[in-house]
C-alpha cells in the first residue's frame, strides 16, 4: 500500500511565519539593548582607566591635576610636531599626551558606541602636538571638564567648575588645580563621555576642542534641547547658551538610554544620566561644593 504524506497547509505556514515574526520583533530589541549594554561596560572600563591615569599623574606631579594643555612644553621643536601657521595654539601639549604613560592604550579615548569615523588625525587635523599618534585611527570620545556656565555664577563661566583651566587661561597665568582643592573628589566629574551626533568633538593628540567649557554642556547624554519648547534651559550667559542649543544639528550625545560614562577626580568612574549631572546647577562639576541649592 502506498503511504501518503500530509503537507503543511498555507494557513499553517502563515501561522508559523507570523509566530517567528512576533518572536523576532520581541527579541531583536532585547539583543540590541544587550549589545548596547556591552558597549557601555567597555566604555565604563575606559573611563575608569582615564580616571586612574589622571590620578596617577597627580601623584607624580606634586599633587597637581593634569591640565588641559601645557604652554611651551619642552620639546616644542620635536621634528614630528605638526604646527601650521595661523591655525593652531602653538606649543601646547594636550592632556591625552600627558596621560599616555599612565594609560594602557590611546584607544581608550574611543568608545565602541561612538559612530564617528575612525581616521588618522595626522591627515585631518593641523593642530597636533607631535607624531606619536600618526598612522593610528583613533577618535576622542571623552573630553575634559573646564569652566562651564552655571546659575550660581550668573550664567557666565564659573571658575569653580571644571578640573582644568582652559589653555588660554594657562597662558594667562591661571594656576593648575591641585588635588587638595577638591572638597569631594569622588563626586566631582573630571572627564565626560561625549560623542554628539553632529561630530563636535576633538581628536586625540590635538588641542582643538578637547574640553567642555561654556555652553558645551549641551553635548551631555540625555539632554533635552530647550529650543523654545519644554526642555532643559541652560544658564544664559556671554555665550548665549540657549541660542546655541537651537542651532540645527546640535544634538546631545546619544549615550546609553540617556546615560553616559564619566571619569571622577578620585580615580573612579560612573554611569550617570542627564538629571544627575545637571542637578543642582551642575553640582558634580564644582570643585568646592556649595551648601546652597540652586535650581537649574
Amino acid at each position: 500500500m502506498r503511504q501518503s504524506r500530509q503537507a503543511f497547509t498555507l494557513i499553517e505556514l502563515l501561522v508559523v511565519i507570523a509566530i517567528i515574526a512576533i518572536l523576532a520583533a520581541i527579541l531583536f530589541p532585547v539583543f540590541a539593548q544587550a549589545k548596547l549594554a556591552a558597549k557601555k561596560t567597555a566604555a565604563l572600563s575606559g573611563a575608569k582607566q582615564i580616571a586612574l591615569g589622571s590620578h596617577l599623574y597627580a601623584g607624580d606631579a606634586d599633587d597637581k591635576f593634569v591640565p588641559c594643555a601645557i604652554y611651551n612644553q619642552p620639546g616644542i621643536n620635536n621634528p614630528g610636531a605638526k604646527e601650521e601657521s595661523g591655525e593652531c595654539f602653538y606649543h601646547l601639549e594636550p592632556f591625552d599626551s600627558m596621560l599616555e604613560p599612565y594609560m594602557k592604550s590611546a584607544e581608550l579615548w574611543s568608545v565602541p558606541a561612538d559612530s564617528h569615523p575612525l581616521e588618522d588625525p595626522w591627515t585631518t587635523d593641523a593642530c597636533l602636538w607631535d607624531g606619536k599618534y600618526k598612522g593610528k585611527f583613533i577618535r576622542r570620545s571623552f573630553e575634559m571638564i573646564s569652566h562651564i556656565d552655571t546659575v550660581e555664577a550668573g550664567g557666565w563661566l564659573d571658575r569653580n567648575t571644571g578640573v582644568t583651566p582652559s589653555w588660554w587661561d594657562i597662558t594667562g597665568g591661571f594656576p593648575i588645580r591641585t588635588m587638595t582643592e577638591f572638597s569631594d573628589p569622588s563626586n566631582t566629574i573630571a572627564f565626560a563621555e561625549i560623542w554628539p551626533l553632529n561630530g563636535q568633538a576633538g581628536r586625540v593628540g590635538a588641542v582643538s576642542d578637547p574640553i567642555v567649557f561654556g555652553c558645551n554642556a549641551w553635548k551631555f547624554a540625555g539632554r533635552v534641547p530647550f529650543s523654545g519648547a519644554p526642555g532643559d534651559r541652560l544658564p544664559s550667559g556671554g555665550d548665549n547658551c540657549d541660542d546655541i542649543t537651537r542651532i540645527s544639528g546640535f544634538d546631545p550625545t546619544p549615550g546609553y538610554m540617556g546615560k553616559a560614562n564619566y571619569s571622577m577626580a578620585d580615580g573612579s568612574a560612573k554611569n550617570l544620566g542627564w538629571g544627575q549631572v545637571r542637578g543642582n546647577d551642575f553640582y558634580k562639576f564644582k570643585i568646592q561644593k556649595p551648601t546652597q541649592t540652586f535650581a537649574p
